[in-house]
């Protein structure tokens, strides 16, 4: 004899909004137009192998391993690479019991991963979203996915990716300024994970300091300018993909009343040094003094002018 369906939740099972877990902040993950490749390999990596065969290919208990590749456009020639679909597939009634690992190929997620548990490729329309690694940590959605189109050797499945997810703790060191104590504290609103580019205005000394950063997630952000406009001549520090800033130097002296600015600054990189900028004047100073690593960011002192700089560095 059948179960009876219930039609109304029992007494025993209630459904409430949660509390909070943590002040902890949670990100979200919104991927839309990924096309998952559920055929023969279009590349040298094979894509699928049957395991375990007990009642034939498609019988209670089958077993297949599998390596699809998810691209960001239905062509895989046209289209990039975005991450592999790697897990498995059992057999386990009119449908596949289906468990795998989203692996990201691309560059800025490469290596993370996104946790996937559902029924059969073909089956259904959503999979959840359990759990995450690398840059997704305690990731937890859903994947909207829908027939996309046939091909000679499969099909083509779109996906529509969500999730939220709190990230691991980026650890990076700031090195408080170096200079006077006057203007306002500056520091940036993001977090800083790769410095592209440095914009100083300057004269007899360091009159203000213009930064852009990518944030770990690979988007751009700018801060400042911090300081004054009273001189004509910019300069711009561009580093290349591989280059990184390991050390900063300059001068703090006194200028138009104010007993101690930044009066000149030097960018010393992986490759090759820039500057000074500004008028080498002053007391002279080294940055970092306490840690190595790459200068990702910067804080200051600024009004006027520079007043002074510090430095924010990742291990």
């Amino acid at each position: 004899m059948a179960a009876p369906t219930a039609t109304r939740l029992p007494s025993n099972i209630k459904i409430n909004e949660a509390p909070p877990q943590s002040s902890a902040t949670r990100y979200e993950l919104r991927i839309t137009s990924l096309y998952l490749h559920h055929r023969g390999s279009p590349d040298p990596n094979p894509s699928h192998a049957t395991l375990l065969s007990p009642n034939g290919a498609v019988g209670f208990g089958a077993t297949v391993a599998n390596n699809y590749a998810i691209y960001d456009g239905p062509d895989p020639i046209a289209n990039a690479l975005i991450a592999r679909a790697q897990g498995l597939q059992m057999r386990t009634g009119d449908t596949w019991s289906t468990t795998f690992n989203i692996v990201f190929e691309t560059e800025r997620l490469k290596g993370s991963t996104l946790q996937v548990m559902g029924v059969g490729i073909e089956d259904g329309d959503q999979w959840a979203i359990l759990s995450g690694t690398g840059q997704f940590t305690m990731a937890q959605g859903f994947i909207k996915k829908k027939l996309h189109s046939y091909v000679t050797d499969g099909t083509i499945i779109e996906l529509d990716l969500y999730a939220v997810f709190q990230p691991t703790k980026v650890n990076l060191i700031t090195e408080a300024p170096k200079g006077g104590s006057g203007g306002t504290y500056r520091e940036p609103k993001a977090v800083p994970h790769r410095l592209e580019a440095i914009k100083i205005r300057e004269g007899a000394v360091v009159c203000s300091i213009e930064y852009t950063f990518l944030d770990r997630y690979g988007e751009k952000h700018t801060e400042g300018p911090w300081g004054g406009d009273s001189s004509p001549y910019v300069s711009i520090v561009k580093l290349d993909a591989e280059e990184f800033i390991e050390e900063v130097s300059g001068t703090i002296g006194k200028h138009d009343g104010l007993d101690a600015v930044v009066t000149s600054l030097k960018f010393v990189t992986n490759r090759r040094t820039f500057g000074p900028y500004g008028k080498p004047s002053g007391n002279p100073f080294t940055l970092p003094e306490k840690q190595d690593g790459s200068v990702v960011g910067f804080v200051a002192r600024t009004g006027k002018y520079v007043d002074a700089i510090g430095v924010i560095m990742r291990p």
